[in-house]
């Protein structure tokens, strides 16, 4: 099996993170942070790398085309929302930010707990009045959250309302069934399959990268949005 290795690892808190520019080197440009699912054992950046390379699509390659850095978070073990997984999130939008080149605003995707984590960072950041810099948000089958974290998600604003909310729809459900009016999500992103084997089928990457780093010019000479 191949290996797959980021051009530089981010120690974190709690986990790590692993950096794919799209460039190569160090720079980047416009950063796509995906947060991986920690709910029960942690992740090896290199076989979670590994679970973004179909045998027919690779989303780690068409992200790496669109002009996006890819930057992949293992939070290790579940972990409450507001402790060391927060900070470590927190970190990685901090970093992103600061390592960034020109202004592109960052994009964030959440697998399981990690969509959950992010729902409740992102919202504390907006409660706390700190500019998180995301613009999109995509929500891959995110755990639903105990009586305990539907407070703790109650008393920093329940949701992110800055950036655009993307849920990832269930195996075989069309766009045509979004409910607009009472949804939390503004609109779905399609092509999920059973049991996420693959995690990201071609329909389903094209849709995400359409749908956030679309909005945006990525490969502009300062990143600004369209």
């Amino acid at each position: 099996m191949t290996t797959v290795a980021p051009a530089s690892n981010w120690p974190l808190m709690l986990g790590c993170a692993g950096v794919f520019p799209a460039q190569g080197g160090a720079v980047l440009r416009a950063p796509f942070i995906l947060v991986g699912d920690s709910d029960m054992t942690a992740v090896d950046l290199g076989a979670f790398a590994r679970q973004l390379d179909g045998p027919r699509y690779s989303f780690r390659e068409a992200l790496r085309a669109a002009g996006a850095d890819l930057i992949l978070v293992s939070l290790g073990t579940s972990d409450t929302l507001d402790g060391g997984a927060h900070c470590s999130v927190q970190e990685v939008l901090f970093r992103a930010i600061a390592e960034r080149l020109g202004s592109t605003p960052l994009t964030v995707c959440g697998i399981g707990r990690g969509a959950l984590q992010l729902r409740y960072t992102l919202s504390r950041f907006e409660h706390d009045r700190i500019d998180h810099e995301v613009r999109a948000f995509v929500s891959y089958c995110s755990t639903t959250p105990t009586a305990a974290e539907v407070g703790a998600l109650d008393r920093v604003g329940c949701w992110p309302v800055i950036p655009r909310r993307l849920e990832v729809a269930g195996p075989g459900v069309s766009a045509d069934s979004f409910d607009y009016e009472n949804s939390d999500f503004d609109d779905l992103v399609i092509g999920a399959v059973a049991d996420r084997n693959p995690l990201f089928t071609e329909e389903l990457g094209t849709d995400i990268i359409e749908q956030t780093l679309g909005l945006y010019d990525v490969g502009g000479r300062d990143g600004e949005s369209r």
